[in-house]
């Protein structure tokens, strides 16, 4: 029998603060190691085994997750929520190439977490549906980042957010494309030929 604690039934998204502590440590230490298996050794690791890589009992996972497609929901949607508290970071640096720091990580992110968006995609799931706020959010800071690596002349001039948005979309299809989802170093070289793109190019 497992010792952990009895915990709450899991709280809907954006409530997360009426769990005990003790269940929402439990709860992100369980999206941390899904999100890497996932990465790791792809989406038929069982809940079951999650459980145990995360030292929590098999209860607690399936009393927060039911079915694996509402833990590769929750992964996608805690990760889109970790590169809005990154944005906000670099939105009080003064470095005018914030911007590209932050493209990097959304590219990183979104090729570590490549086969659960395809599991929501196959599943009908829309991540700006489930999470509309978040990914708002997300936008929203790109475009503030995107205003002042123009004032600094950091990024070509004729970029705009939706084109910011796309290209990146792009670069998580041109690594699957690429096989390099398993690859950071091969990953991240196709993220910087992208975003060497975006820089100010002569003439412009």
């Amino acid at each position: 029998m497992s010792s952990q604690p009895p915990e709450p039934a899991p709280a809907a998204h954006g409530s997360d603060r009426e769990l005990r502590a003790d269940a929402r440590r439990n709860r992100e230490r369980v999206l941390r190691t899904a999100q890497q298996l996932f990465a790791t050794e792809g989406l038929g690791v069982s809940l079951d085994e999650i459980a145990r890589r995360a030292g929590v009992g098999p209860g607690t996972v399936h009393r927060h997750f039911p079915a694996k497609e509402a833990l590769y929901l929750a992964v996608a949607i805690d990760s889109l929520e970790q590169l809005v508290a990154e944005a906000e970071a670099l939105a009080a640096t003064e470095d005018p190439a914030a911007l590209f720091t932050l493209l990097s990580r959304m590219m990183a992110s979104g090729a570590e977490n490549a086969a659960v968006k395809s599991a929501l995609v196959a599943a009908e799931f829309d991540l700006r549906t489930a999470a509309p706020d978040v990914a708002v959010d997300l936008t929203r800071h790109v475009a503030d980042l995107l205003k002042r690596a123009h004032a600094a002349d950091a990024v070509r001039h004729d970029l705009t957010v939706d084109e910011v948005m796309a290209l990146v979309a792009g670069a998580f299809a041109a690594i699957r494309h690429a096989n390099a989802e398993t690859s950071r170093k091969r990953s991240a070289h196709i993220a910087q030929l992208i975003l060497d793109g975006l820089r100010p190019q002569p003439g412009n």
